[in-house]
């Protein structure tokens, strides 16, 4: 499990892998719809690391405007 860089939620999921194994992986935070790949730098994955002018508290998040939703994969 990762926690969300921006809002610390334990809540992230996988949102896409790499075609090819074990290059990347793409994560989503369902709380504040934070996504990030695996390769990015330290100041964007850790959630210690990530600039605190950026993170966001979780229970203000219904002050924020609406995010749309995203698409469900096509198979």
């Amino acid at each position: 499990m990762h926690t969300c860089p921006r809002c610390d939620s334990n809540e992230t999921q996988i949102l896409c892998e790499s075609p090819v194994k074990g290059c990347w992986v793409m994560y989503a935070c369902p709380v504040c719809t934070f996504t990030w790949r695996s390769t990015e730098p330290e100041t964007i994955t850790n959630p210690e690391m990530y600039n605190p002018r950026f993170k966001v508290n979780p229970s203000e998040m219904g002050k924020y405007q609406i995010h749309p939703a995203i698409a469900q994969r096509r198979s």
